[in-house]
């Protein structure tokens, strides 16, 4: 059995390392895809608000208008 050297020991440390830095730039990818994703969610449930409040402003005004 042969005891490791520091050159050994840096090498996989350098594995190592290069391996994290690989898992990072990935959860950073996918992270500003997240963020990307809350701000299309953001605009549509505007936009279904939007139409909503429409419709019920258009029930409301109809309604009272047969009522009347």
């Amino acid at each position: 059995m042969q005891i490791p050297t520091s050159q050994d020991k840096l090498a996989e440390f350098d594995a190592r390392l290069s391996r994290i830095e690989g898992i990072n730039e990935q959860m950073n990818t996918r992270l500003t895809s997240v963020e990307q994703g809350q701000r299309d969610l953001r605009t549509d449930i505007r936009w279904v608000i939007g139409i909503q409040i429409t419709t019920l402003l258009t029930l409301g005004t109809l309604i009272l208008f047969k009522v009347g």
